[in-house]
This record gives C-alpha cells, sequence and structure tokens, in this order.
C-alpha cells in the first residue's frame, strides 16, 4: 500500500513534470523562431534528455511540431487553443452563431480554419445537432494547405511569395497551381475525401482576413460531411449560402472594425 511520503512524492514529481513542459512551450512561443534542443535546454535550465523526453511528448499532443528547417515551433492544437484568448477572441464568439446558422442549414458541420505557416488549423467548429453521423470538428486539427477545401480556400488567395513555398512542396505543383486558379474563378474550393477518407467538404475564404493589417491570419469556412450525404450536387447547392456566411465574417474581422461587445469608439470619446 502506498505510504502518505511516497504519494506526495509522485504528486510533486508529476507536478515538476508539468513545470517543465510549460517552460518549454513557454520558450518555444518566446523564441520567433523554431528552436533547437541544445537551445531549449539553454533557455529553460533542462537537461538536452529531459527536454527531448518532454517535447517528444509535446510533439505527440500537438503542442510542438519539429520545422522543415529544424528546431521546434508550436504546433496546431496550441494555435487552436490560443485562439480562444488572442484579441480576437471577442471575434471568434461572435463568428459561432454565424457557423451555427450555416450548420443548421446544411445539416453538416461548419468549420473556422486559420493559416499556420504551410498548414490551416480548425479553431472553430459547430456540429450540426439533426445526424448521428457528422464530422467531428476537433479543435487544433491542422492539415496541409494544399490539401483539401479549407486549406486550398486560403492558399488560393495568399500572395504569390507566400503561396509558392506551400506549393512547391506538392508533388505535382503545376497541377496544384491550375486547381488553384479554378478556386479562385469559382469563389471557392471542394475536396473529396482529401484530408479524411469518406468526408466531403467545401469552403471559401473570408477575404478581410488576408489584409496585412488583419490582426489575425488568413481565415476560411468550411462546411463537411459524410460522402453519401454530403455530396458534389449538395455543396454546390449551399456554395452561395457559403459565400454570403464568408462575406459577413469578412465585415467581421476586417481592419479596424468594432469589436463585440466593446465600448462604442464615439461613446468612449
Amino acid at each position: 500500500m502506498p505510504t502518505v511520503e511516497s504519494t506526495t512524492a509522485a504528486r510533486t514529481e508529476g507536478a515538476e513534470t508539468a513545470r517543465r513542459a510549460l517552460r518549454l512551450i513557454e520558450a518555444v512561443v518566446t523564441a520567433g523562431a523554431p528552436v533547437g534542443l541544445a537551445d531549449l535546454a539553454d533557455r529553460t535550465g533542462l537537461s538536452k534528455s529531459t527536454c527531448y523526453r518532454l517535447v517528444r511528448v509535446l510533439q505527440d499532443e500537438l503542442y510542438l511540431d519539429r520545422a522543415e528547417s529544424g528546431g521546434y515551433r508550436i504546433g496546431s492544437r496550441l494555435v487552436g487553443v490560443a485562439a480562444a484568448v488572442l484579441p480576437q477572441a471577442d471575434r471568434y464568439a461572435a463568428a459561432r452563431p454565424m457557423l451555427r446558422r450555416l450548420a443548421d442549414a446544411t445539416g453538416e458541420t461548419a468549420t473556422l480554419h486559420v493559416r499556420s505557416g504551410h498548414r490551416g488549423v480548425l479553431i472553430l467548429g459547430v456540429e450540426s445537432a439533426d445526424q448521428v453521423l457528422r464530422r467531428a470538428a476537433t479543435i487544433g486539427e491542422s492539415t496541409w494547405l494544399g490539401s483539401g477545401s479549407s486549406g486550398r480556400s486560403i492558399l488560393a488567395w495568399l500572395p504569390a511569395a507566400e503561396a509558392e513555398p506551400v506549393i512547391a512542396t506538392d508533388d505535382d505543383p503545376p497541377g496544384l497551381r491550375a486547381a488553384l486558379t479554378e478556386v479562385r474563378a469559382a469563389g471557392y474550393a471542394v475536396s473529396f475525401g482529401a484530408n479524411h477518407p469518406g468526408v466531403h467538404g467545401i469552403a471559401a475564404p473570408v477575404l478581410s482576413s488576408f489584409d496585412r493589417a488583419a490582426a489575425t491570419e488568413p481565415l476560411s469556412v468550411a462546411v463537411s460531411g459524410p460522402a453519401a450525404r454530403w455530396t458534389e450536387q449538395r455543396m454546390r447547392e449551399f456554395a452561395g449560402q457559403l459565400l454570403r456566411t464568408c462575406a459577413e465574417l469578412s465585415v467581421l474581422f476586417e481592419h479596424d472594425a468594432p469589436v463585440p461587445g466593446a465600448p462604442d469608439r464615439k461613446e468612449s470619446t
């Protein structure tokens, strides 16, 4: 039977492990660029072996990610969690009813995605209550921008200098460029099992969020569901409503737009 002393020691050890993990996350966040293992050890005062062990766990949980150039950067789950406490939090809260209307109208799952480097991260999701079988919205889930409707609807509207490094990593860059041209012509992207087998999706950009003065990275809205139900015909039938929702969100996220719940500028002067 465990003694009081052994139980207390275990709890203390668990707390210390948590503190070390938080210090690692803080070190990566404040670095401003991917940071290597040796640098992380110096920044946190931990041994390289301890850093490596904790970093592996944080990678598995998607709080950290391995950068293509080497070193570690913030992961998709951390981006998703951070969205709830960033300056845009009030706007994200105001966006939820718009996604709810879209989910209710389509009977499918509506999600909001933000660009993070070469990937798109799901930061807000509303699932239809009408369907037992539906696409689950997992906050922090990330996918490569060149794959799937949510990512391509961001990639298609990025400046060439930002889009080309992503496109260059595709197996068929010319084919992806042609596909993105079609996305821009239509105003939205559709995908068929690109990231999740058996799931179709349609997505469009929140255009104001591509403004370099905006306080957020580029955003897109997607509606996704089971392939047997959310067919190409049904997706395209709801394309107009998706674009109207994105237009509403574009007003919400445009630079210097009033923040919902904040005091009116005229009243505060």
